[in-house]
């Protein structure tokens, strides 16, 4: 079963200027970083199977690196802000944070995670996608239907906690209806999207 971390080609991204930052050269680690993962995710193209393929193969190849300096970059100066490297900055730690699966550095990540999102640096989409696959990971029930996971060719969205409001709590963030992601997520990923009864 591969978990489809979905933040790059649906977020809804805000659009924030880069001020100048403190550590330029972390910046354009991450930026160079987050370049290599959308490049490597990019070639995954094709059937389910192929994609299922293609996406273990990044794992290991590009996820994994990734995951070890990201432990390296927080703990020497903790989640980074946009003082330090930017929004963009930012963004690219987070995109490569989701990416790597790793929950030890996602436990550690959700007081700057909470923080991004209050400052507006991060967007209602990239926010929830980070605490559903949290709670998934941790076999809770996520609370804003963000996290999906590849069954028998299709994308089927995790067990959600208070289904009847669900769209209740993804309109109070900023999310559109889930239906409505469903469709996006079709046309993105050219799958069948299966929201399971109750959901």
């Amino acid at each position: 079963m591969i978990k489809l971390v979905i933040v790059a080609s649906v977020a809804l991204a805000f659009s924030l200027t880069t001020s100048a930052q403190s550590m330029p050269r972390q910046r354009d680690e991450l930026l160079q970083m987050q370049e290599r993962d959308q490049a490597a995710r990019d070639k995954c193209n094709g059937t389910a199977d192929e994609q299922a393929k293609c996406i273990i193969k990044v794992l290991e190849e590009v996820d994994r690196p990734h995951t070890k300096r990201l432990h390296e970059i927080f703990n020497k100066s903790g989640f980074p802000n946009v003082s330090q490297v930017g929004s963009d900055g930012v963004k690219a730690f987070v995109l490569l944070m989701q990416h790597s699966g790793d929950i030890e550095l996602r436990n550690k990540s959700k007081v700057g995670m909470k923080r991004a999102f209050r400052d507006k640096v991060l967007s209602p989409s990239e926010y929830t996608n980070f605490v559903d696959r949290l709670l998934v990971d941790q076999g809770k029930l996520q609370i804003y239907g963000a996290n999906f996971t590849m069954k028998d060719g299709k994308m089927v969205m995790s067990p959600v906690e208070d289904p009847k409001n669900l769209d209740k709590r993804r309109k109070s963030i900023g999310l559109p209806p889930i239906a409505e992601y469903a469709k996006i997520l079709e046309e993105a990923y050219k799958l069948e999207v299966v929201i399971p009864p109750g959901n």
